[in-house]
């Protein structure tokens, strides 16, 4: 596994986000586990709550290494792989709705739910 990489933005260890939904805002914060110069592979990590807004919404943050099951990845482990781009450092796409990935600035992010 490296843990640092030439010509990459980043580093094993990073966190990112994903934040996705119609009526709600479903978080899910991503670590990266592996690192090459072209791709990174991400797992997802608990969260916490930072900040109860309302009886539905809220602040989040992520638990770095403490992973989760991410049913959504259907891959073992649930580790996601992205190609890094280096035109855009802070974001990674996907082609469905719960995969684009934003760097993590360390501020909690907004979600919310029906539950």
């Amino acid at each position: 596994m490296t843990t640092q990489t030439k010509n990459t933005p980043y580093q094993v260890g990073d966190i990112f986000y994903s934040s996705w939904g119609y009526e709600q805002t479903n978080v899910t914060f991503w670590q990266i586990v592996k690192l090459t110069e072209k791709t990174a592979w991400f797992r997802p990590v608990k969260k916490q709550t930072i900040d109860i807004h309302t009886s539905m919404s809220g602040t989040t943050a992520p638990i770095q290494n403490e992973f989760i099951d991410y049913p959504l990845a259907k891959t073992k482990d649930s580790i996601v792989r992205k190609r890094i781009n280096p035109n855009h450092p802070n974001e990674l796409y996907g082609n469905r709705s719960w995969d684009t990935f934003y760097r993590y600035d360390g501020k909690p992010v907004y979600e919310s739910s029906y539950y």
